[in-house]
């Protein structure tokens, strides 16, 4: 009777899930993502060695069908180069400019020096520009 039941319920649960997931209401909304140009960036004079640091990063969206989606950061060596990154969808956009400003979290983890590159956009010959800062590492 048990097993009868259990298997009852199964079937139950599995009806529900399956017409909750229905998409007849329309069209689902595409995501692409797009890189959004840095505008300035609130930096420490020195980072501390082991310690989490939190930094201001402040951007534009250009339009309501932008929201953040995290930054990008490469790293070689000592240097990072940090993107911010944008989901967007398809959804009846308003073309706005909206600066707002999202916290990169950073972890001093060696010592000597740190060179920053956020990036800016493109020049008129398509080549990325970035706001470059040198932070040194104190213990």
């Amino acid at each position: 009777m048990k097993i009868i039941f259990r298997i009852l319920m199964l079937l139950t649960m599995t009806a529900v899930i399956l017409n909750s997931c229905s998409l007849d209401g329309g069209e689902a909304p595409v995501v692409n993502y797009q890189v959004l140009p840095v505008v300035e960036v609130e930096l420490p004079l020195a980072f501390t060695f082991g310690q989490i640091h939190s930094i201001p990063v402040i951007f534009e969206y250009t339009n309501s069908c932008q929201q953040f989606a995290g930054f990008e950061v490469s790293s070689d060596l000592n240097e990072r180069v940090v993107t911010v990154v944008a989901a967007v969808t398809n959804r009846d956009c308003v073309e706005e400019l909206v600066t707002t400003q999202q916290e990169l979290r950073f972890l001093a983890a060696s010592n000597g020096t740190y060179v920053f590159k956020f990036f800016t956009g493109l020049d008129p010959n398509n080549e990325p520009t970035y706001l470059e800062y040198i932070i040194p590492v104190e213990e």
